[in-house]
């Protein structure tokens, strides 16, 4: 399979309205990594950095696409890392869910798909 998608350098703004919208099935994600959450109650992630990832079709989108985007970041292999997404405008308390699979990504509930 044909690795499409880019870690957008740090100080890159990206316009994704015009590529997404003639894509649909196209979208970008924010990673935030090698920081640690805080404990409840005021969960927050705390240290690390943040990267976006762009061009990633969710038609190929798999646990083991993270997988190769993390070793791009410079994470090695075997990476033991556990995946978490928020939902969109829900806050880390209620908002932060487990990443496992591809059941996780298909159920996800992203806006637009």
């Amino acid at each position: 399979m044909y690795q499409m998608w880019t870690i957008r350098p740090s100080n890159q703004n990206y316009n994704s309205t015009s590529i997404y919208e003639s894509n649909p099935t196209m979208f970008s994600i924010e990673i935030h990594h090698g920081g640690k959450f805080t404990k409840i109650p005021g969960i927050k992630y705390v240290g690390g950095q943040i990267r976006y990832v762009d061009l990633l079709d969710i038609e190929d989108f798999f646990v083991k696409e993270l997988d190769s985007i993390m070793q791009k970041l410079g994470y090695t292999s075997p990476p033991v890392i556990y995946y978490h997404f928020q939902i969109p405008r829900c806050g880390l308390e209620f908002g932060l869910r487990p990443l496992r699979n591809c059941d996780d990504i298909c159920n996800a509930p992203f806006p637009g798909y």
